[in-house]
């Protein structure tokens, strides 16, 4: 008797800080309708409207979690909804701002962690202590779910973990992504045995922010701020990751490109 081979089943996933989810609703929709991702992770909503934000991907197929504030910050986590899913928001992420959602893929046992770390500039404010005590509090959540599941965390990171992550780090050198204490908490989530998927990858194909004041399509002037970070075995099922960096190229773009990871789970 032949032995049974399970079905593969992939699962594409997309992360992308839109910069105002109202000033980039044609975007959204085209890369929905092109790339029909199973889950989609947005950072930077910018609008209190929940109703909004659940009535956007409802014609989708999609059920959508979010956390909303007015004129800032704001994520959602949007999901095919024949996927077996549960909430997991870690709430003191967003006591004063919001910046997190989590759900479970329940049947897989994977949790995904869709983040907008805060800027943190300018470095000699509060800001920048609030940065650093939110990305504190991050690893900390992280350590306690990492305890019963596969993890994916995902997001802007506003963090430029080494200087080969700029096209011109010295730019940078007196900016919040940058900075030794940054980096510090960023390495914190690495040693939780955490991969960044795109680690490897030339770094030109890896810039995911452009400045509207200097991007030009093609130069490749960009950082790469934005990451997907997932436990070792995850890791081993990536079939595929990209930057789409053509989202930044249409008009009325984000500054930030979406990423890309297919995974045969």
């Amino acid at each position: 008797m032949d032995a049974v081979v399970p079905l593969v089943s992939k699962l594409k996933i997309i992360s992308w800080n839109v910069n105002s989810l109202r000033a980039r609703e044609p975007l959204v929709q085209k890369l929905i309708q092109k790339e029909k991702p199973d889950i989609l992770c947005i950072q930077e909503l910018k609008i209190d409207d929940q109703k909004y934000v659940l009535d956007f991907f409802n014609p989708y197929h999609y059920t959508t979690i979010s956390q909303n504030q007015k004129s800032y910050n704001g994520v959602s986590i949007s999901y095919q909804k024949e996927l077996l899913i549960k909430d997991l928001t870690i709430s003191e992420l967003n006591t004063l701002q919001a910046r997190n959602n989590v759900l479970l893929l329940e049947k897989e046992g994977i949790a995904i962690i869709n983040n907008y770390f805060p800027n943190g500039n300018p470095i000699d404010t509060e800001k920048f202590s609030y940065k650093l005590e939110w990305m504190d509090l991050l690893y900390n959540q992280l350590k306690q779910l990492k305890k019963n599941y596969e993890v994916i965390v995902t997001g802007d990171f506003n963090v430029i973990p080494a200087d080969d992550d700029a096209h011109d780090i010295k730019k940078y050198r007196k900016d919040a992504l940058a900075q030794p204490e940054t980096r510090k908490e960023f390495y914190k989530l690495l040693n939780l045995d955490l991969l960044d998927v795109f680690e490897n990858e030339p770094k030109k194909n890896s810039y995911t922010f452009f400045d509207y004041k200097t991007y030009k399509f093609g130069k490749e002037e960009g950082i790469r701020i934005d990451f997907f970070l997932v436990s070792p075995f995850l890791k081993s099922k990536v079939m595929k990751i990209k930057v789409l960096k053509e989202y930044r190229d249409m008009e009325r773009p984000s500054d930030h490109c979406p990423i890309l990871m297919d995974l045969n789970i």
